[in-house]
């Protein structure tokens, strides 16, 4: 993949540089710990992830996503949104299809709660797009009954 998106982007492909699989491999066969966070970034404000990056590149590569290209200035997103936070969960490891049950879709054991509506009610009110992402979250995870179904459609309409 890196090999045929970097260059059609006009990106470094520093995973080839960095030795690529074979180096990811021994890597991991050195062992590895996850590591997870919430971060920002100074210099870039994160538009490579999802606006034009750079911001005057507007051929194939430098549009990444709708995000404006003022968007993501860590002083405004620390200062607008304080009370951020992030919490990871369901983390599964292991080799590669031994971390989940294959079948239709999630069991119940998946689903914070046991269904939809305890689901539902774990989320947090505030801010609004957190509480947005949590409500997605579950309907993901949860095996819905006739009653959280149509509680889950009355909340969406």
């Amino acid at each position: 993949m890196c090999a045929a998106v970097k260059p059609s982007m006009g990106d470094t492909n520093d995973f080839k540089n960095k030795g690529g699989m074979k180096t990811m491999s021994d890597a991991l066969g050195r062992g590895m710990v996850l590591v997870m966070s919430l971060w920002d970034d100074k210099e870039a404000h994160m538009l490579w992830l999802d606006s034009t990056y750079p911001t005057s590149k507007t051929a194939q590569g430098g549009p990444r996503g709708s995000c404006p290209t003022s968007s993501g200035n860590p002083d405004d997103v620390q200062r607008e949104h304080a009370q951020a936070y992030v919490k990871f969960g369901n983390i599964k490891v292991g080799e590669i299809g031994s971390t989940f049950k294959p079948g239709p879709g999630p069991t119940p054991s998946d689903c914070p709660g046991g269904s939809l509506k305890a689901c539902m009610a774990l989320c947090p009110s505030n801010p609004a797009p957190v509480y947005q992402a949590c409500i997605e979250t579950c309907s993901e995870r949860c095996v819905a009954s006739s009653s959280d179904s149509s509680s889950f459609l009355n909340f969406l309409y």
